[in-house]
């Protein structure tokens, strides 16, 4: 789907015709933010989103969207959308949408409308990042996913607790792709940050039968400053680029500063993809954006959503937004 097409999709919305220009447009925009994400009317009719929410369900970011919308329009707020249920004057408790079967060790995006494998596009598979002490598998999804779900892609989760057995997670993360290519789905889309990142490379490496790969600050040996041997983090990273076979198109997205990054990664990508004819985009320390968490907040996929869709979906190799 091209860039026309992804903005058709984004303004056909069901939910959406109800909507006046203004908050139409507010609404196209919350659409290609990651949940949890609640879009809000004011009593004006006017529309306020919050994106980017972790969590087990949506609660907190109806809480947190609830609150800021009714600070701004200084009045009640009416939810209008949770993620990507319309909920039609319902409440959203009540409006949580029928949950797809596991694929192997993913799961579906938790309150999330998914089509299944004969009416979705494909299939994005989202694989959090790691932070000791910290239950990742609630974790928000970057807001590059969202690039896909509106267009027609369900979207799943590759949660893992632990970090101690890559090699592992990537194998049955092959698994998994292997077996929803096997259900029906079109297109699979590995998409992670940090760890996620490079488990979807190395599951990648390992024969997944990818269409795409969009790689974010991948990382697997800790910060730098805690490493005894930079070297092993760097010649493991090169282990798995040079791995890679053509056929998926892959972003690798690196960002100054970042306290896990050994250096001389996307140099070490853009060799080993140009020495085996891997289609790739690899998008090194972009302006203003800094650490290892930069793709976090909404202002990553608003500049590089749709370039990085294009990308992935067509070769098309389109300017960052503004």
């Amino acid at each position: 789907m091209g860039l026309v097409a992804l903005a058709a999709a984004l303004a056909a919305s069901p939910a959406s015709a109800q909507l006046g220009a203004d908050a139409q447009r507010t609404y196209e925009d919350f659409q290609t933010l990651g949940p949890h994400r609640v879009f809000m009317l004011g009593p004006d009719g006017k529309g306020y989103l919050w994106a980017g929410v972790a969590g087990a369900d949506p609660g907190d970011a109806v809480e947190r969207g609830l609150k800021y919308c009714e600070a701004q329009a200084k009045a009640a707020c009416k939810l209008y959308a949770v993620n990507n249920v319309a909920l039609n004057g319902r409440d959203w408790k009540t409006a949580a949408p029928p949950v797809l079967p596991n694929i192997g060790r993913l799961r579906p995006e938790p309150y999330w409308q998914n089509k299944g494998p004969q009416a979705a596009a494909g299939l994005i598979v989202w694989s959090h990042g790691y932070m000791l002490g910290r239950d990742a598998t609630v974790s928000a999804p970057q807001g590059q996913t969202a690039y896909f779900t509106v267009a027609g892609y369900d979207l799943y989760r590759f949660d893992r607790q632990y970090i101690r057995d890559w090699p592992g997670d990537a194998t049955a993360l092959a698994d998994a792709v292997r077996q929803a290519k096997a259900m029906g789905y079109r297109r699979v889309i590995l998409a992670g940050q940090s760890a996620g990142a490079w488990i979807s490379m190395a599951a990648t490496m390992r024969g997944a039968p990818v269409d795409g790969v969009i790689s974010v600050s991948a990382a697997h040996h800790g910060e730098v400053k805690d490493m005894r041997d930079v070297s092993v983090a760097r010649s493991e990273w090169q282990q798995v680029v040079r791995g890679i076979k053509p056929g998926p198109r892959v972003i690798v997205v690196f960002f100054k500063d970042d306290s896990y990054d050994v250096g001389g990664r996307t140099g070490d990508a853009s060799a080993a993809f140009a020495a085996s004819g891997v289609e790739s985009m690899v998008i090194a320390y972009p302006p203003g954006f800094s650490g290892h968490g930069a793709a976090n907040d909404n202002g990553f996929p608003r500049k590089f959503g749709t370039c990085l869709h294009a990308f992935i979906e067509t070769g098309a190799r389109q300017p960052p937004g503004i």
